[in-house]
């Protein structure tokens, strides 16, 4: 062998290291830049609020889960949230999807919590108070604020008339307001199933006086796969209805938004992903938001599902209906939301400090 060729090897194997220091190992799948949770507890269907600096969630859970934060110290989580269930619910099951907001000077939670006559997964919504929001929140009357006749309870404020959909219970509350009014919005559930709007007393407690009693609440959009989670907010004059679509308990659940010039009628809208595995680099399930306006930014908290004893998102054939839901939960996160021609847009992510991340190039 030529005396040359150890000193080529030698100068080429200094350079392929020098190229590697320089530009890196290639990056495999699991070295992918997955969004941070901002909350790394279980959070399904979260719905935050701001107390002064003080941040609160609540979510799915036995009995409602809740935590609060503030600025430089950790999640803490705060039980028990409701005193009592309902005498017209069971006392079995989770609740689903609670939203908590202030109105006038008395906090208000609403929940989605098992009934019977309905089947397994049946639930209604009910309303409870609370002078805070850390508090112990009552349920409020003898009776569910929204829950279709054919379940075995008192009669509902909103019997939910819907004739040509299943009757498998309501789920998914979540208020809006606007100016004085206020409304709140729900799921039926089932398929095909639908998103629909009841107005509500200045109080939040009981339906507008002047509704019809027997059909007080109106259908917005209806699909006929799963279509829940909504969430109602206005931007530059226009109205959208984020939803998330799908199967939550897979990683194809989706994030969705729809646009209308009108609060009831969105006969002409259609829905766009907004969030979905691929758009957020491979979280698992991204969906369940809410949108928190605060100091003129506007946040869309969301859920995902991740390990069990990690942050790091489940694979893509994760389904927790299989039993997956014991390795599995859903952690929160947080992303910056802009409307860049009145499109919603996703602009940062945020870390567990708060400081926003970059969002990732979709692979």
């Amino acid at each position: 062998m030529p005396r040359t060729a150890p000193r080529l090897a030698c100068c080429l194997a200094v350079l392929a290291a020098l190229v590697l220091a320089l530009c890196g190992t290639p990056a495999r799948a699991d070295d992918r830049e997955y969004p941070e949770p901002f909350f790394n507890g279980n959070v399904g269907d979260p719905s935050v609020v701001m107390v002064g600096k003080r941040m609160v969630v609540v979510a799915t859970g036995p009995q409602i889960n809740r935590a609060y934060k503030d600025p430089g110290h950790p999640w803490r989580y705060q039980q028990p949230v409701l005193t009592h269930r309902p005498k017209w619910a069971i006392a079995e099951g989770g609740i689903w999807a609670a939203d908590i907001a202030k109105v006038g000077r008395k906090w208000l939670l609403y929940y989605a919590v098992p009934v019977a006559g309905l089947g397994d997964f049946g639930r209604c919504i009910g309303v409870a108070v609370a002078k805070k929001a850390l508090d112990p929140f009552k349920p409020v009357g003898g009776r569910p604020l929204v829950c279709p006749s054919q379940a075995l309870v008192p009669p509902a404020q909103d019997p939910v008339v819907t004739p040509d959909l299943p009757s498998r219970g309501v789920i998914d509350p979540s208020l809006y307001r606007e100016g004085k009014q206020t409304y709140l919005l729900y799921k039926t559930d089932g398929k095909p199933s639908s998103i629909r709007l009841l107005p509500l007393s200045r109080s939040g407690l009981r339906v507008r006086t002047g509704q019809d009693p027997a059909n007080p609440s109106a259908e917005l959009v209806r699909s006929t796969g799963v279509i829940e989670n909504p969430v109602l907010t206005r931007h530059a004059g226009i109205y959208y209805l984020f939803a998330s679509e799908g199967d939550f308990a897979r990683c194809s659940y989706a994030e969705t938004w729809r646009q209308s010039a009108s609060m009831t009628d969105w006969s002409l809208s259609a829905p766009t992903v907004l969030l979905d595995s691929t758009i957020t680099q491979g979280l698992c399930g991204p969906a369940g938001g809410d949108i928190v306006k605060h100091r003129g930014r506007t946040t869309l908290y969301f859920h995902g599902w991740v390990r069990l004893h990690s942050s790091k998102p489940k694979g893509v054939n994760y389904w927790a209906w299989n039993g997956g839901e014991q390795y599995g939960r859903r952690a929160m996160y947080g992303a910056r939301l802009t409307f860049p021609g009145g499109v919603p847009t996703v602009k940062r992510y945020l870390s567990r400090t708060g400081v926003p991340q970059r969002v990732p190039t979709p692979y």
